[in-house]
């Protein structure tokens, strides 16, 4: 035997014969370990591994053990000596009694993990066998499988039985009953084990000869029903009562959203049969207790038994009869004294039912719905749903499927009148699709006119008017079991029974409803009713819609109404909002929002406070604003944006300041042929910064640069360049051109002042000029005028503290 920790591979001579089975103790410091040698081994990991003791009392193989659940000094083991025994770790080598029945050798056994005390072993007799450890009788034997017993289980929550074999078979029988309720075969050739997560996943574990499985059986939903703020849910056999209308959801200390409530849960009794589904009438008096093939009628509040029957499906209807599905048919039975009122004999076969107003009953590829009175077809839709959910007043109806799900109107009055109608498409005009959504529906619950749901993912969300909406995402999936209105609150339950819940305004689900029905009279009248902290969530729900101007008027969160006042272009609101909040992602939205209405000033001031260069650049430079451009380059400069910098100093024709921002940002290489180009009295300075710079990584590559300037008959234009540049800085820094007298500036601009140097090298250029003649009238506008306006127009957002 070899055992590894994380710092040492220890090897153990346990045993002189193959070793058949290894099991560490779920509570003890033990690994125990049987073998062909007939014997069993515990071993103490805490004492170095050391052998504690040696049980003897098996002639052949020991092929198996297990721990007693109940009491973890008690073992059982399996031996092709065809007896099971029983020991205690406490005591000596020998067993305390053994159990024989088989015929042939025991492969394996397992302890129940319930209260009974019993315990299941199979063998090479193809048999299963069902002892009581305390009797020590033999209580059943299963018969089924044609080759050897390898494994057995009895699942630690479901109440089935799990065996394999030899024959490549999976069998799972009632742990009750001891029927046979499935066969599986993956033909992986033989099964050798099985084994169940104890995590209660219902995940199983087979082992094969050319692999393994895992599967998953049962159901993650728990069998609950609500009524009424009243619960009724199933542990295994047990059933549980729980009164949700005693929480007090007023203490936020004992229910917020999403966690689990402390709940007082009380038991109402044993089931007579194993639970599938749990469902209360509409009245909420009787809870109709369902297996697969039977059903138990119960008083909720006595627990005490008021019919029973057998049936594949049960429904309620909303006037409190039922009905039940068998092989053949579909019976319906008044529900005040449970006699059969009519049957149906549908032409296809059944697979399901549906409760409600009308008796939903479904096939593979179509639901046909009928009138509990008269058994009449009111109209058969080609949906074949999972789920079939009614909203109270009976005016809308959910069909989900397994990837998506319809929402449809029902019209009632239908029901009033059954004399006309096709016999097997019933009422065209009884069912209108109104919306079809894509989601996997695992619960739901309809509030007034919303449809709120669950799904795969854990997600909680409710649909109304056409348009799905979020309300809350969980860790592990929850199931909704019902809302009680006057707490506001929408109940909702995993399969481990936690209960939690979430506020669900009522009169918001109603002001939904209006709205979604284009009742806008009514939701007028409903939004003045509800409290100022839900408006917010309503306002959500609005601008979702695009009713963007109605959620604006109501929201409170500033956020959110700062996005709708952009959306809607409301630039006093918006400004009202950034100034409180003094976000700069405000300011930025607000610079453009502003910009687009032609609103420079306020521009030029969100820009500002949002700290935007760039937009300020765009604004500044389109309007030949140079003050500001001089304040953009310095703060842009002294803030390492040296684009925006070196952008605004070029406009500004401050040729040096460009050459110094290349030269601090290590652009050497930029900065010289910016030298040679706009100021080549400076290139000789800046060559040999350049060449500083890469001395000492690249000397070679230093050597090779050249000052062009030393160099006057290949560069002899630089002399005549540098005579131009020191006449245009004395023109261009002197007076500010204004901008409606470019063209004239352009002209003069174009002069070649080259071509006049290379006629008369020694000409003197001041006679020349590159400004044109100020005139401080605008021949085209009053700039003055304009300006004067626009100033006392946008004064107002300066200096009021609220906007207009």
């Amino acid at each position: 035997m070899c055992i590894r920790d994380r710092y040492q591979r220890r090897v153990h001579g346990a045993h002189s014969d193959y070793i058949r089975y290894l099991l560490v103790h779920p509570t003890l410091s033990y690994l125990l370990t049987s073998s062909d040698d007939s014997t069993i081994k515990v071993w103490d990991w805490d004492s170095n591994f050391s052998c504690l003791k040696t049980l003897e009392d098996h002639v052949h193989y020991v092929m198996m053990v297990v721990v007693n659940p109940r009491d973890p000094n008690t073992i059982a083991s399996a031996s092709l000596d065809k007896s099971i025994k029983v020991w205690s770790l406490n005591a000596g080598t020998k067993a305390n009694y053994t159990l024989t029945g088989h015929l042939q050798g025991v492969n394996c056994v397992d302890y129940c993990k319930g209260d009974k005390p019993y315990l299941i072993s199979g063998g090479d007799d193809r048999l299963v066998k069902i002892w009581d450890y305390q009797t020590r009788q033999c209580l059943h034997t299963l018969e089924g499988h044609s080759n050897n017993v390898s494994g057995v289980l009895f699942h630690p929550d479901l109440p089935i039985i799990i065996t394999t074999s030899e024959d490549g078979a999976i069998k799972i029988w009632h742990q009750s009953t001891y029927k046979l309720e499935n066969t599986l075969n993956y033909n992986m050739d033989r099964a050798w084990c099985v084994d169940a997560a104890k995590d209660g996943s219902n995940t199983i574990a087979f082992g094969f000869d050319e692999g393994c499985m895992v599967v998953k059986i049962g159901s993650d939903q728990p069998v609950v029903s609500m009524n009424n703020g009243k619960v009724v849910w199933a542990k295994n056999m047990e059933v549980q009562f729980v009164n949700l209308k005693a929480v007090n959801v007023n203490d936020d200390n004992l229910v917020r959203d999403g966690e689990p409530i402390p709940i007082n849960v009380k038991e109402l009794g044993t089931a007579d049969i194993f639970p599938q589904s749990v469902q209360h009438s509409p009245n909420g008096h009787v809870i109709a207790i369902c297996s697969d093939d039977e059903y138990v009628l119960m008083r909720a509040q006595t627990f005490k038994n008021q019919g029973f029957g057998t049936g594949l499906d049960f429904v309620w209807s909303s006037g409190g009869d039922y009905a039940i599905r068998d092989t053949f048919s579909v019976k319906v039975f008044k529900g005040n004294n449970n006699q059969m009122s009519l049957q149906i004999k549908p032409d296809f076969a059944v697979e399901g039912l549906f409760g409600g107003p009308v008796l939903g009953v479904k096939s593979s590829e179509f639901i046909i719905f009928y009138d509990w009175e008269s058994a009449k077809v009111i109209r058969r839709i080609d949906i074949s749903p999972k789920k079939v959910y009614w909203n109270d007043s009976a005016t809308f109806i959910a069909l989900a499927t397994a990837e998506e799900y319809y929402i449809l109107s029902f019209k009632k009055e239908v029901l009033n009148d059954l004399s006309g109608g096709d016999p097997e498409d019933g009422f065209e005009e009884s069912f209108d699709l109104a919306f079809e959504l894509r989601d996997s529906v695992t619960s739901a619950i309809w509030i007034n006119d919303c449809f709120f749901f669950t799904n795969n993912n854990g997600k909680l969300g409710y649909s109304v008017g056409g348009k799905t909406f979020p309300l809350a995402t969980t860790d592990n999936r929850k199931f909704i079991i019902g809302y009680i209105a006057s707490q506001n609150r929408l109940y909702l339950v995993d399969k481990s029974f936690n209960v939690v819940s979430y506020e669900v305004f009522n009169q918001a689900t109603e002001f939904y409803s209006a709205i979604s029905n284009k009742s806008f009279e009514q939701a007028s009248q409903i939004l003045s009713k509800i409290p100022v902290k839900y408006l917010d969530k309503l306002a959500k729900f609005l601008d979702t819609l695009d009713m963007k101007e109605e959620a604006f008027r109501i929201v409170q969160d500033q956020d959110h109404k700062f996005d709708l006042a952009v959306h809607l272009g409301k630039v006093d609101e918006a400004f009202k909002i950034a100034k409180q909040e003094d976000s700069a992602n405000k300011w930025k939205q607000l610079g453009d929002l502003a910009l687009i209405q032609g609103k420079v000033k306020v521009a030029i001031q969100a820009l500002e406070a949002s700290e935007d260069l760039s937009g300020l650049l765009l604004i500044y430079s389109s309007l030949g604003m140079k003050d500001g451009l001089r304040k953009l380059a310095e703060k842009a400069q002294a803030t390492t944006k040296t684009n925006v910098a070196f952008t605004c100093y070029f406009l500004l024709n401050d040729i040096d300041k460009c050459l110094e921002i290349l030269i601090e940002s290590k652009r050497l290489p930029e900065a010289a042929l910016f030298a040679k180009t706009y100021c080549p009295s400076k290139i000789s300075s800046v060559v040999d910064l350049w060449k500083q710079d890469i001395q000492k990584e690249h000397p070679i590559t230093a050597q090779k640069i050249a000052d062009p300037l030393d160099y006057p008959d290949e560069f002899s234009d630089l002399v005549m360049a540098a005579k131009v540049e020191q006449f245009i800085r004395g023109q261009r820094n002197s007076v500010d051109v204004p901008a409606h007298q470019y063209v004239e500036y352009n002209e003069l601009l174009t002069q070649d002042f080259f071509k006049v140097l290379q006629e008369d090298p020694d000409q003197d250029l001041s006679q020349y000029s590159v400004i044109p003649e100020i005139k401080k009238q605008n021949p085209i506008f009053d700039l003055l005028k304009q300006h004067e306006q626009q100033g006392n127009e946008e004064e107002h957002f300066q200096d009021v503290d609220e906007p207009i």
